[in-house]
């Protein structure tokens, strides 16, 4: 399994990560696992459509909170706007929409992660901080199912 961190953050960047990383799990034969943090508010608002068209070719995807940096959220813009356009797209074979908060992510997306996947990390907020913790709890995961030691340990 490999995780990589992209700062993709408007539609056309998001879309080319994901067709880049559909190049490389169709010769592994892993899955493409999309966790997408969208950046400010006022852009999400305005490519929700866009967003959720790139992201609906990934095989699993999980659209986190939104990072507002210097905004203040717009009321009824959330990322759950974008999850919903890719199930109405028919996007994605798994959309994780309880996967939303980058502090739990690590912990939720660990036990649904499969040998041969592509984890991409996608955005660019906080989320650049998202994949070594991913890394580890992929760690102490491994280890917990050959019966060693835990991360809690």
């Amino acid at each position: 399994m490999s995780v990589v961190d992209d700062y993709a953050h408007n539609p056309d960047k998001v879309a080319a990560v994901v067709q880049a990383g559909l190049s490389v799990t169709q010769s592994t034969g892993g899955r493409l696992v999309v966790v997408f943090q969208p950046h400010l508010y006022s852009r999400t608002q305005h490519f929700v459509a866009q967003f959720a068209a790139g992201l609906s070719a990934a095989d699993v995807v999980s659209v986190l909170d939104i990072y507002g940096a210097r905004e203040e959220p717009i009321a009824g813009v959330t990322s759950q706007l974008i999850t919903q356009a890719i199930a109405d797209l028919g996007g994605a074979t798994q959309v994780l929409d309880d996967v939303r908060d980058l502090a739990q992510a690590p912990t939720q997306l660990a036990p649904l992660l499969r040998a041969g996947d592509l984890v991409l990390t996608v955005g660019a907020g906080d989320i650049t901080t998202l994949g070594p913790r991913l890394v580890d709890a992929l760690s102490g995961a491994a280890t917990d199912q050959n019966g060693g030691a835990t991360a809690d340990d």
